[in-house]
């Protein structure tokens, strides 16, 4: 992998790490202040989505540090 290809997937990475730190954002947001208050399931369901993006990002974190360091 050349240069120019590290450096479009480290584009990549952070756009994936950006949408899932999106999805966190509204899934907050719908406890907070939509249907999470008032029905318990959606907020259950929101928490654990909360932990999975988490973990993603936390993947996807590490897959970046590893190109980055590739990169050097």
């Amino acid at each position: 992998m050349n240069r120019k290809e590290t450096l479009e997937l480290l584009i990549k990475i952070q756009e994936a790490i950006e949408q899932f730190e999106g999805r966190i954002m509204q899934c907050e947001w719908s406890n907070t202040l939509g249907m999470g208050l008032e029905i318990p399931e959606i907020r259950d369901k929101n928490e654990q989505n909360i932990i999975i993006y988490g973990m993603c990002i936390g993947r996807l974190n590490e897959r970046f540090t590893k190109q980055l360091n590739a990169l050097k």
